[in-house]
């Protein structure tokens, strides 16, 4: 993928009016004047909120409200979303199907859309499955994002919106899919890959007209259905004042749709939040009401009895350092010299060679450390000289490895002494 980078100027590629322009139509924006200052301030007036990711990603707070942009112009309803909510997240976009999101999807046309959908209400067609078909609910405006999106503050994962522009039918515009094209304008309108962008949800609130945590699209879909699939103004406003973070994706020239994973990461230089999951504020809260994080190790142990496991595991037994140039860091003092065999199994045999195949050291290791130290010296506990060596492993019942080292000798250091 690549993104809409933000332009400056009088172009529809201003989308992200961060900065301290003041004009009638390319106006950054400002926010009320802080009593007693008569003026009004810029909210981003070093433009920081224009760099994020290169310019493709931004806060919704400072998405253009102009005709095919990310954001309704509606006014007093913006007040209630605020900057200071904004969260780290990763956006992770992958093929894999068991990971996606539910998500509703919202009509970007501002004209002649499919079933008259007005702007920023839900598309109206049919609810999807992940194979793009109508799902057989009968809802409308419901389809799968090819990801997840999670709140690194909170651990908790966040409820997505995409959109599209049902009258841009020719850049899979009418589909319901997340799938934006490569195409940004075609040499009059503009069409940015379809307009499918990205909506990263926040979780600022516990009542029942705030946004909760990933809940597979249902509060937003409730909200903005509320009265025949158009909802009011007021449902709108609950579902776009934790509007966190626009994504304006599309497809880079000459590739395919999920041929490669991706991870967007935002970061925002913020403490991670305490006492705020629903619940946390109870009488014995649990971990003090910092966030609490689980995992599992169920699928991570040794596997036994498993012999393509272990011939695979004979492709990282390794010596260190290789090349060896008269010193390594496992060596303690001036005469030690000592390089090390990583990886090694349980059980085999190390029998090490000089290039023209004469045996000069072998060892008989049978014990569960994992490696073994050479001394660089031969069966009779004379140093070797520099050179190549081939270091021949046996695992009985599994199978053989092959190294070549190479190294580089220094003289016995007399100033022991």
């Amino acid at each position: 993928l690549r993104g809409i980078a933000d332009a400056d100027g009088a172009t529809p590629y201003n989308w992200i009016r961060s900065g301290k322009t003041d004009d009638e139509i390319y106006s950054d924006y400002p926010k009320p004047p802080a009593n007693p200052s008569p003026t009004f301030q810029f909210y981003d007036p070093d433009q920081n909120y224009e760099k994020i990711v290169g310019g493709t990603w931004a806060p919704y707070k400072l998405t253009c409200k102009e005709p095919g942009l990310p954001s309704p112009n509606w006014g007093i309803f913006d007040v209630l979303n605020k900057l200071e909510n904004l969260a780290s997240v990763d956006v992770v976009i992958t093929a894999d199907k068991s990971k996606w999101s539910r998500c509703p999807v919202i009509e970007m046309g501002e004209t002649s859309t499919s079933g008259g959908a007005a702007q920023f209400n839900l598309r109206k067609s049919l609810s999807i499955d992940k194979e793009g078909k109508p799902d057989g609910s009968g809802t409308y405006g419901m389809g799968w994002f090819p990801g997840y999106a999670i709140n690194l503050e909170t651990g908790e994962r966040l409820n997505i919106m995409y959109g599209e522009d049902s009258f841009l039918a020719q850049e899979n515009g009418r589909d319901m899919k997340w799938n934006p094209t490569s195409r940004e304008t075609d040499g009059l309108n503009v069409l940015f890959g379809g307009k499918h962008y990205i909506y990263i949800m926040g979780h600022n609130g516990s009542s029942a007209n705030d946004m909760p945590h990933y809940d597979e699209g249902a509060f937003i879909f409730s909200k903005l259905s509320s009265n025949n699939y158009e909802s009011s103004n007021t449902d709108k406003q609950r579902v776009y004042k934790d509007a966190m973070w626009v994504g304006m994706p599309i497809l880079e020239q000459g590739k395919e749709l999920l041929s490669s994973d991706v991870t967007i990461k935002i970061r925002m230089g913020k403490p991670y939040r305490k006492a705020y999951a629903t619940g946390w504020e109870i009488a014995l809260p649990e971990n003090n009401n910092n966030p609490l994080y689980t995992f599992s190790t169920r699928d991570m142990h040794t596997q036994t009895n498993d012999l393509p496991t272990a011939e695979n595991a004979l492709d990282i037994i390794n010596i260190v350092p290789n090349p060896y140039y008269a010193h390594s860091g496992y060596e303690v003092n001036q005469l030690d010299n000592r390089v090390k065999l990583t990886n090694l199994p349980q059980r085999c045999i190390v029998s090490i060679y000089t290039e023209n195949g004469m045996l000069i050291r072998k060892y008989q290791k049978d014990e569960p450390r994992t490696w073994l130290d050479w001394d660089l010296k031969n069966q009779s506990g004379i140093p070797i000289a520099g050179g190549v060596y081939i270091i021949h492993i046996h695992a009985a019942g599994v199978g053989e490895k092959t190294l070549r080292w190479f190294g580089a000798l220094r003289p016995v250091d007399m100033d022991s002494f």
